[in-house]
């Protein structure tokens, strides 16, 4: 589980902002491993969460109420094709993602807002084995969050992002 900082109520206000805005703009990331009903509710979902929960609890959620599929098709290194099931991680990996996003993109606006405060990468959730590209961020103070918040609202920028990449378990926090 990720220790999200400023995870607060301002926080959480301006998450909610940023959902509803990528939503009107089709910029949510709705995974290609979402059955329909994954499909159907994952914003309504993210938005729970994102007003009262966690990513744990949103990973929860979709395990639970069984929003992914359970197979997939794959290629094969030989150009064929497969069924694989998907991996038992995928909820969580999902969850983490998004929220984080969002949580991020909240951070930013919050920088934005209120006179010297900067953004600062930590490692908010432990791993066992660190990317070097993942360590060598934190602490990293040059974070631009108008700049940040651009990259993050587009869904095609914020998938291949730095910050966001799959298991990393970084995040930002506000630094006065």
């Amino acid at each position: 589980m990720f220790t999200l900082m400023n995870l607060d109520d301002t926080t959480r206000k301006f998450m909610i902002e940023e959902i509803e805005l990528a939503n009107n703009t089709s910029n949510i990331y709705f995974s290609k491993r979402f059955n329909e009903r994954g499909k159907s509710e994952w914003v309504s979902l993210l938005t729970e969460a994102a007003r009262f929960h966690n990513e744990h609890w949103l990973a929860y959620q979709l395990e639970m109420q069984g929003m992914m599929k359970g197979i997939e098709g794959s290629r094969t290194p030989s150009g064929g094709y497969t069924t694989k099931h998907v991996p038992n991680t995928a909820t969580e990996t999902m969850a983490e993602g998004q929220f984080n996003r969002f949580y991020i993109m909240a951070l930013c606006r919050r920088a934005q807002t209120e006179d010297g405060t900067n953004l600062v990468v930590y490692r908010a959730k432990e791993r066992t084995e660190h990317r070097l590209e993942s360590d060598s961020m934190i602490g990293s103070l040059d974070i631009l969050p108008y700049q940040l918040l651009a990259e993050l609202r587009s869904v095609q920028s914020s998938l291949g992002h730095s910050l966001l990449k799959p298991n990393s378990g970084l995040s930002v926090r506000l630094e006065r």
